[in-house]
């Protein structure tokens, strides 16, 4: 077993009484209001900068409201619960041309694709639901912006304006009525399939279902106007990393694409800069979205969904070195219908 069983067990107990609107000392939509920082806080960021220092990184790492939290609290890929549907769209669904459609000697040395703003799954494990939405809604907004919206330098970045707000907490919700075993208690990208024409008529907008972080039953207030998607695919496969040439031309074929990577001490605390760390993993933990590269910073950008307003990241985002804690694992993307 690549995940440890009892840990999802702990997970069920804390996420199903998790409320969304206790976050701690930070107001969603409001201005931050600091961080808790207790010599835990304060003893982990030392021994970060300490390895940040030794390895003559570049990023730096600060107290905010996500390091308050255990990291199983407020990620959710989890990979014992994978569908036996997930290999069915292995290797981009046997459609080897697809992928080299982008020639590879037309990618640019920097490109951001597109993306919608970050959002914030808060204290449930539910990153996985993040994690498929952003990828119906790139692929609604690639309809129109083809060759990217988004924005980015080392310090900001802009996503696209005008692109739907769909329902974290339909697909939370609901899930399980499609044949996802899929919760709280985590989940894999694999719940894309729950949004096709065919399975659900879709995916829902924000309104008819709003984002509460608990085990909602599924019950949302209306269910139309849908956003369908026609397919979804795997670059490889849930539990592999496509090479970042694949991942490339899919961001640039498709926009971006849904991915899992390895949240620790290190990605917890960070603030700016360019993340890597020294260690090695076997496994990933958080579904992310990747929207862009910059080859002269040999970085991914990553879109997370913990807020904008919880002192985590640039405003939610990060640049993330190609390869760093299995950074990419799982590279997914969808089509709108």
């Amino acid at each position: 077993m690549r995940r440890i069983v009892f840990v999802a067990i702990v997970v069920a107990l804390v996420c199903a009484g998790a409320s969304f609107a206790q976050r701690g000392p930070f107001v969603r939509d409001g201005e931050p209001q600091g961080p808790v920082v207790t010599p835990d806080v304060q003893a982990r960021l030392a021994e970060i900068r300490a390895e940040i220092k030794a390895n003559g990184f570049d990023y730096e790492v600060g107290p905010n409201e996500m390091m308050s939290y255990p990291i199983w609290q407020i990620t959710g890929r989890n990979e014992e619960l994978l569908t036996a549907e997930a290999y069915m769209h292995e290797n981009m669904n046997g459609d080897v041309e697809a992928l080299t459609a982008v020639d590879n000697a037309t990618l640019p040395a920097k490109y951001i694709g597109v993306f919608t703003g970050v959002k914030d799954q808060a204290q449930c494990g539910s990153c996985w639901a993040f994690g498929i939405t952003d990828a119906v809604e790139t692929a609604v907004l690639w309809k129109t912006y083809p060759n990217g919206c988004g924005t980015a330098t080392l310090t900001s970045i802009t996503p696209c304006s005008g692109g739907p707000d769909l329902a974290e907490q339909y697909v939370l919700s609901c899930a399980k009525n499609y044949g996802y075993s899929y919760s709280c208690n985590g989940g894999n990208v694999d719940a894309l399939g729950m949004l096709t024409a065919s399975k659900s008529g879709g995916h829902i907008p924000e309104s008819c279902f709003p984002y509460t972080a608990t085990n909602a039953a599924c019950s949302p207030k209306c269910t139309t106007p849908r956003t369908p998607i026609t397919s979804w695919a795997y670059l490889t496969s849930d539990s592999t990393i496509p090479t970042d040439t694949a991942i490339k031309q899919a961001i640039m074929a498709h926009g971006a694409v849904a991915a899992y990577i390895y949240v620790d001490n290190a990605f917890q605390g960070y603030k700016s800069g360019v993340f890597q760390t020294s260690k090695k993993y076997r496994y990933t933990n958080h579904a992310i979205q990747l929207v862009g590269w910059d080859d002269s910073l040999g970085a991914w950008l990553l879109k997370n969904s913990w807020g904008t307003n919880t002192g985590w990241g640039i405003k939610g985002y990060m640049w993330v070195k190609y390869g760093t804690n299995r950074v990419g694992e799982g590279a997914a993307f969808a089509v709108a219908q």
